[in-house]
C-alpha cells in the first residue's frame, strides 16, 4: 500500500518561512473564532485518545450525526488518526432511514450533538451501540503519542457516504484517502490555489461537497470558513467580512442569495471571488444569464459522491460560449459517453448516452456490494445521461434519469411510491420531479385514487411512514389512468409530459 505522512500532522509541523503555509496559519474560522493547523492537530489528537478508550480503532466505523461545527472537523481528523472510518449521516433523515444505514455500515459508535440527541438515544435503543455526546469530547487531556497513526495509506477508506444511487436503495460509497488526494490535486490544477485562499463551507459536512472542502483545504494548507448551515444572509456577510475567495453552492442557494436585498451591497466582493462552484443540479439558463449580468465568477460543475465530488468544471471564461455545459474533465479524469441500452460502445460527438468516469478520484466501491455493480474495466457507470461537444465539453441531459434533485438533495421516486402504494385511497401512483425555479425540482405525485384524497393527507401519510420532510410530495395530480410503455411498464417520461401540458394550459 502507498504510505505517506499524515496530512494534518505534517501541516502542523510546517515552520514559518517555508514554501507552504506554516502550522500557525489559520486552518478554520467559525463564528469569530480561529484555529490553526497546530490547534487542529492538538485537539484532534486528544479526541482520538478519548474515542480509543471506548474501543474505536483501525477499521471501526463511527457514525457522525450532527450539524456543521468545529467539533465535526476535529472528530473527522481524530478518526483519521486512529484509522477509523467516518460515516457522516444526513441529519434530515428519519430514525428508520438512519437505522438502516447504521446497520449497513456496521457502525460501532454514534457521535451526536444537542440537535440530534433524541434520535441518537432512540437509535442506541434499537441498535445496542455506543453513543457519545460531542460535549464529552471537549477539553479532554491525555498522552496520545504512542497511540496515533503517523502515516496514512492512500488505499484506506476514510469515509462511507450514503447516496441514493440508481436503484432507490441507499448505497454506502467508500471514499479513500487517495480519492480525496487526487480530487484535491485535480481541482487545484483546474482552479489554481493561493496560500491566502479561504473556502466558505456552508454545505453540510455529511455531503461529499462539504467534506471535500475540508480535505482540499488541509491538503492545500488554506483556510476553511465554516458555517453551521446555509443561511443566505450569513453567506453574504461572510463574503464581505471574512476575505472569502471561493465557495461552493447548489443553484437553490445561489437563487436565494441573489434574491436577498443585502446581496447588492456586497456585489463588489462577490465579483472579486476566485470562483463560485455550482453543483448538485444543473443551473437554469435564467440563473446563468443573471450571473453573467452581475459578472459573478460562477463555475458550473458535474460531479457525484462516487467520484469524491468534482469531475468536470466550466471556467468563467467559457460560460458565454458554452451555455449549458458543465465543462471539461479535471486533470487526471476521463469521461466517455456510451450507448444507453446497447453494448457500452462509444457514441458520436453530440450524441446523448450514459456518462462514464475514470480516474483516481473514483470510489473504491459500494459497501456490501461487488465493485462490478458500478465499475467495469475501471470505468464508473454513472447512470447519468449527457453528451460532449467537439472540444470535449460535457453537457448533462439528465441526472440518473428518474432521480429527483431538490435543493441539492437526491430523492428516489420508488421509495416514495412504495410508501404511497400502501395508502388505502390510492390505487396507483407515479412520483416525478417537476421544475421549480428555487429548488431545481420538487416532488410531484400523479395518482389514481379510489376516493377523494388531498395533498395534506398524502404528506401526513408519508411522514407517518418515516419519510424525511424533503422527500414529501409538494404537488398532487389526480388522474383516471397512468401512461405505460409497450411492455406495460409505467412511463415516467409521459407522466412528465402530462404535467407539462397541465402547467402550460
Amino acid at each position: 500500500m502507498s504510505s505517506i505522512p499524515a496530512w494534518l500532522s505534517q501541516r502542523a509541523l510546517q515552520k514559518s518561512g517555508s514554501t507552504h503555509p506554516a502550522g500557525n496559519h489559520p486552518a478554520l474560522l467559525f463564528e469569530g473564532k480561529m484555529w490553526t493547523f497546530e490547534d487542529l492537530e492538538a485537539i484532534s489528537s486528544l479526541i482520538a485518545f478519548k474515542i480509543a478508550e471506548i474501543g474505536i480503532g483501525a477499521g471501526s466505523c463511527v457514525a457522525v450525526l450532527m450539524l456543521n461545527q468545529p467539533g465535526y472537523i476535529f472528530l473527522l481528523h481524530a478518526l483519521s488518526k486512529l484509522g477509523a472510518i467516518a460515516a457522516p449521516i444526513n441529519i434530515r433523515l428519519s430514525a428508520q432511514e438512519i437505522e438502516w444505514q447504521l446497520r449497513d455500515c456496521q457502525a460501532k459508535l454514534i457521535v451526536y450533538d444537542h440537535t440530534t440527541s433524541a434520535i441518537a438515544t432512540q437509535l442506541q435503543a434499537w441498535r445496542s451501540l455506543d453513543i457519545l455526546d460531542l460535549t464529552e469530547l471537549e477539553g479532554v487531556t491525555a498522552n496520545t503519542s504512542s497511540l496515533l497513526l503517523t502515516d496514512i495509506e492512500l488505499e484506506t477508506v476514510q469515509a462511507i457516504i450514503y447516496t441514493s444511487g440508481t436503484t432507490g436503495v441507499p448505497k454506502g460509497v467508500q471514499l479513500t484517502y487517495g480519492n480525496h488526494w487526487h480530487s484535491a490535486v485535480a481541482s487545484a490544477m483546474n482552479l489554481g490555489v493561493d496560500r491566502s485562499d479561504r473556502w466558505l463551507l456552508c454545505l453540510p459536512l455529511y455531503h461529499v461537497g462539504g467534506i471535500a472542502i475540508m480535505w482540499r483545504s488541509l491538503i492545500y494548507g488554506t483556510t476553511v470558513v465554516l458555517q453551521q448551515r446555509f443561511d443566505e444572509e450569513a453567506v453574504i456577510q461572510a463574503i464581505a467580512s471574512e476575505q472569502v475567495t471561493i465557495l461552493s453552492l447548489v443553484p437553490t442557494m445561489l437563487i436565494r442569495i441573489l434574491e436577498n436585498a443585502k446581496f447588492h451591497d456586497s456585489l463588489t466582493h462577490w465579483q472579486n471571488l476566485h470562483g463560485i462552484l455550482l453543483g448538485g443540479a444543473a443551473p437554469s439558463q435564467a440563473l446563468l444569464n443573471r450571473c453573467l449580468e452581475l459578472k459573478l465568477p460562477i463555475m458550473p460543475t458535474y460531479g457525484l459522491t462516487e467520484a469524491a465530488s468534482q469531475v468536470t468544471t466550466l471556467l468563467p471564461q467559457d460560460l458565454e460560449r458554452k451555455p449549458g455545459s458543465s465543462g471539461q474533465p479535471l486533470l487526471c479524469d476521463r469521461i466517455r459517453i456510451v450507448a444507453i441500452e446497447e453494448e457500452p460502445t462509444e457514441v458520436a460527438v453530440g450524441e446523448v448516452g450514459q456518462i462514464l468516469v475514470q480516474g483516481a478520484n473514483v470510489m473504491k466501491g459500494y459497501i456490501n456490494h461487488s465493485q462490478s455493480e458500478a465499475i467495469h474495466d475501471s470505468w464508473l457507470y454513472t447512470g447519468d445521461l449527457g453528451y460532449v461537444d467537439s472540444e470535449g465539453f460535457l453537457y448533462v441531459v439528465n441526472r440518473r434519469s428518474d432521480l429527483i434533485i431538490s435543493g441539492g438533495e437526491n430523492i428516489y421516486p420508488t421509495e416514495i411510491e412504495t410508501v404511497l402504494s400502501q395508502h388505502p385511497a390510492i390505487l396507483e401512483v407515479c412520483i416525478v420531479g417537476t421544475e421549480a425555479p428555487e429548488w431545481g425540482q420538487i416532488v410531484t405525485a400523479v395518482a389514481i385514487a379510489k376516493q377523494t384524497i388531498t395533498l395534506d393527507e398524502i404528506q401526513t401519510f408519508c411522514t407517518s411512514h418515516h419519510l424525511a420532510r424533503y422527500k414529501l410530495p409538494r404537488i398532487l395530480h389526480l388522474v383516471e389512468t397512468l401512461p405505460r410503455t409497450a411492455n406495460g411498464k409505467l412511463s415516467r417520461q409521459r407522466v412528465r409530459e402530462f404535467i407539462v401540458k397541465i402547467v402550460d394550459s
